[in-house]
C-alpha cells in the first residue's frame, strides 16, 4: 500500500465514522475527510475506487490471444463477479488478465485461471500428439485451437457454478476510471474466423468438449477453500 491509498484508507474510515450517531462526532469525522480529500487533491471517484481490487495472471500470448483463452478468462471473471482486462507486459514479453473486484473475487479468479489453463494446455499438448502430429505446423495450431474451443465450451459449465451476485459495478468502474482511463478493444486471435469447418475440424471441437468435461472444479467454501478446491 502506497502513501496514496493509506490517505485514502484514511478518509475512507472517517467517512464511516461520520455516519455515527453521535453528531459531535459524525461532524469531526466529516471535516477530517473533507480537509484530507482536498490536501491530497481525492476526490468522490477515488474513494469509491478503493472498494475494489485487481489480480493478475499470465496469458499465454504477448499482444491478441487465441479466442478460447479470451472465453475461458471471461467466463472466470463474470463467474466471481470481476471485469476482465487484458494487459501487454512488455518486460515480461507476455500478457496479463487484469481481473477487478471486490473482496476474494479477484484473488480466487487469478487462481482459477491459471489452474484451468494448465488444464486446457496439458489436454491440447496431448490431442496435438495423439491427433494432429502428422499435421503442418498452421494447420496443427488452427486444429488445436478448435480443440480448445470445444474444451472451454464444456468446462464454462463448470465455471458458471461458481456464479456470484457480489459484483458491484460502480466500484469496479470507478477502479477502471481511474487507474486504466484509456481503455482500448482488445483484438483477438481467431485462425478459424470464416471457415466452413471440415468433418475433422469438426471432429477436434467435438474431442475438446469431451476433454473438457474432465476439466477439475470443486465448489469449496470461503476464499482458501475455494482455492483449494480448483487444484
Amino acid at each position: 500500500m502506497n502513501d496514496r491509498d493509506k490517505i485514502i484508507d484514511k478518509i475512507r474510515k472517517c467517512l464511516a465514522l461520520s455516519a455515527s450517531s453521535n453528531q459531535h462526532e459524525a461532524a469531526a469525522a466529516l471535516r477530517q475527510a473533507q480537509k484530507l480529500m482536498e490536501m491530497h487533491h481525492i476526490g468522490d471517484l477515488d474513494i469509491e475506487a478503493a472498494e475494489a481490487s485487481e489480480r493478475r495472471a499470465k496469458s499465454s500470448a504477448t499482444a491478441k490471444p487465441p479466442i478460447w483463452e479470451n472465453s475461458l478468462a471471461a467466463h472466470i471473471a463474470d463467474a466471481f463477479g470481476c471485469r476482465l482486462l487484458f494487459a501487454p507486459n512488455w518486460q515480461a514479453r507476455r500478457a496479463e488478465w487484469n481481473f477487478i473486484g471486490l473482496g476474494a473475487g479477484p484473488e480466487v479468479a487469478q487462481y482459477a485461471f491459471a489452474v484451468l489453463l494448465r488444464q486446457v494446455r496439458q489436454a491440447r499438448a496431448a490431442h496435438i500428439k495423439t491427433a494432429l502430429k502428422r499435421c503442418k505446423p498452421a494447420i496443427k495450431t488452427r486444429r488445436a485451437d478448435l480443440f480448445c474451443e470445444g474444451w472451454v465450451d464444456i468446462a464454462a459449465s463448470k465455471i458458471a457454478a461458481f456464479a456470484s451476485n457480489e459484483k458491484e459495478e460502480a466500484a469496479i468502474n470507478a477502479y477502471v476510471a481511474v487507474r486504466y482511463p484509456a481503455l482500448e478493444t482488445l483484438k483477438n486471435t481467431d485462425r478459424n474466423r470464416g471457415r466452413n469447418l471440415r468433418a475433422h475440424e469438426v471432429g477436434d471441437l467435438l474431442l475438446g468438449r469431451l476433454a473438457g468435461n474432465r476439466a477439475r472444479m470443486n465448489r469449496g467454501i470461503g476464499g482458501t477453500e475455494e482455492r483449494r478446491a480448483l487444484t
